[in-house]
């Protein structure tokens, strides 16, 4: 018995397989929030990467009677036709050369999975994917999960965290298969100018390479209706693959509704892996999801009045932050977050760490590949806003 009780004590031992796993700081800094706050500590969390609003009510009560109507069976792998078809028609009405094809686009779990399946189906040992940095964390252990390498390629705050196909070429190898962009980025807020898509694109035709790009918060664009796409390019090349969703412009991240679009043969090899994974998103979700997409009178109304909210928000942000001698940021172009300078030699990571325990939580840029940056989430109510905002500049002041 004592030789079976030491042996259950033996630590685990992982599949090499995993071995590239990080955390998400994102949900790590969250987590640690919560538990201060269920001690009784008050924090003012700006870290986690949705909307603090309602999802809109017609979406919600679509989501509703499809549980009440009894649509709550295994839905097809790639998604109830109504949501693809939606998805495309929507990409057609807010783009301007998406092809609306149905069989074209893969729902998913969100976009993470939409990317996951994606970069799983194409690359593999021996590929190198090329992801511009400060980036969100997930393309870079998505990418290594596979068993491709991911290479970084450094943006800066004097180029406004853009990147330039003269940089993409730096970093070519005769093993590059693939790049991933987000645009407007996760963490910056930069959003990629129509004449840098249209490069990048072809500049990924020319040698070849498969251009993913996230546009999760294309909607949320304060220069106009939606920032560029790749599908505003009119004569890219096929391997083009757009992803997309309904968790940020609809304030639905915990509805878990994402989707790619993109080449009918990887869109089914992609269906094919997920059929043996999740077989699927959950199906009031999908509907939930069709009925945000495709109702474009509501629709439009809904993204109208959150960018509304939204563009106060990263105004008082910028105005705040922009008053505290340590600290300087841009007013973003999208998105929902203020990337932060820390302009003197303090560690961004240290500074988030005390700022926690100051009451207010916000992400350091060293996860994203960017020290000495703060990351913080303005699409929270104002007051919390206002709140977390002088908590930060009490703090960093009085140092």
């Amino acid at each position: 018995m004592n030789e079976r009780v030491l042996a259950s004590r033996d630590p685990v031992q992982f599949s090499s397989n995993v071995d590239v796993l990080k955390p998400s700081a994102t949900l790590g800094f969250a987590a640690r929030a919560r538990e201060l706050k269920a001690t009784g500590k008050s924090i003012v969390d700006l870290t986690a990467g949705e909307l603090a609003f309602p999802t809109p009510e017609y979406a919600s009560q679509a989501g509703i009677r499809a549980i009440e109507e009894g649509r709550t069976k295994y839905p097809p792998t790639p998604g109830i036709p109504e949501l693809r078809s939606a998805a495309a028609a929507y990409l057609e009405e807010t783009t301007a050369h998406a092809p609306a094809d149905p069989s074209r686009i893969l729902i998913s779990a969100g976009v993470k999975q939409a990317l996951f399946n994606c970069l799983y189906c194409l690359f593999g040992p021996g590929d190198e994917i090329l992801v511009p940095t400060p980036t969100w964390p997930t393309y870079e252990t998505a990418v290594a999960l596979t068993g491709a390498t991911p290479v970084l390629v450094p943006t800066s705050w004097e180029d406004g965290f853009l990147v330039s196909v003269e940089a993409l070429e730096s970093a070519r190898s005769d093993r590059t298969r693939g790049l991933v962009i987000n645009s407007p980025s996760n963490p910056t807020g930069a959003v990629y100018p129509a004449e840098l898509v249209e490069e990048l694109v072809h500049w990924c035709g020319r040698h070849g390479v498969w251009l993913l790009s996230d546009e999760i918060y294309r909607r949320l664009s304060y220069t106009g209706s939606a920032a560029p796409s790749v599908y505003d390019v009119e004569d890219r090349p096929e391997h083009v693959i757009l992803l997309d969703g309904v968790s940020k412009a609809f304030a639905m991240t915990g509805w878990r509704i994402g989707f790619a679009e993109g080449p009918v043969e990887i869109i089914r090899k992609a269906s094919d892996l997920q059929s043996q994974t999740t077989s699927g998103a959950a199906v009031p979700s999908q509907y939930a999801a069709t009925a945000a997409l495709s109702r474009t009178e509501e629709r439009e109304a809904a993204v109208a009045e959150f960018v509304r909210v939204l563009d106060r928000n990263r105004r008082l942000g910028c105005e705040v932050l922009n008053g505290i001698p340590s600290i300087e940021v841009r007013l973003p172009e999208g998105g929902i977050y203020l990337f932060a300078k820390v302009t003197d030699d303090r560690p961004s990571a240290r500074i988030a760490e005390e700022l926690l325990e100051a009451g207010v939580a916000c992400l350091p840029g060293e996860p994203f590949g960017s020290p000495g940056y703060l990351r913080l989430n303005f699409a929270v109510d104002e007051e919390s806003l206002r709140e977390g905002l002088d908590r930060v500049s009490r703090y960093l002041e009085g140092i």
